[in-house]
């Protein structure tokens, strides 16, 4: 079988899953970056030695347990094959190239809330541990989140071409 070369619809739509891919991947190293940031100042804060319990304790850490769970339901909800083929039949390859990228930021930005809340422990009188329980919880948000080229190459590339461009994407 010879080798058929993509037509110039294939390869700009390569080109936006692409640039979008590029964007999600800096937006979730950048939120890593930020975790071990947040992990290393309160390492620096409590350097001083053992502050007290704080009393906000226990209601960060709910509030850091229904982030993670909210973001896991999230993500299980927006990346389903039935979810990115509904979205690619209504707003085309475009709206599923977007729907990847929203998607992938505002899960990342819910692993750095938790970060957030971990760095606020901190500074409300918190140990170590409560910096770096919430750090191994945002990281293990975000690291399903890590984008991987092929699965939105191959999610775009079954979706969209049987899909027409609809009416709101010429336009």
């Amino acid at each position: 079988m010879p080798y058929k070369e993509p037509s110039e619809a294939q390869r700009l739509l390569s080109m936006r899953v692409d640039a979008a891919y590029r964007v999600s991947l800096m937006v979730v190293v950048v939120v890593m970056l930020s975790l071990v940031g947040y992990v290393g100042a309160c390492s620096i804060i409590t350097s001083g030695g053992p502050s007290g319990g704080t009393s906000a304790r226990i209601p960060v850490y709910v509030a850091a347990l229904f982030i993670a769970l909210g973001s896991i339901a999230l993500r299980r909800a927006q990346m389903r094959w039935l979810r990115l083929s509904t979205v690619a039949e209504v707003r085309g390859a475009e709206g599923l190239i977007r729907h990847l990228l929203n998607t992938t930021i505002i899960l990342a930005a819910l692993a750095e809330v938790i970060g957030l809340l971990g760095l606020v422990l901190c500074f409300s009188g918190g140990v170590m541990r409560d910096s770096l329980i919430m750090g191994a919880v945002a990281f293990l948000i975000v690291l399903p989140v890590f984008p991987r080229r092929q699965v939105w190459e191959k999610a775009v590339a079954d979706l969209a071409p049987a899909i027409p461009e609809s009416e709101t994407d010429k336009a």
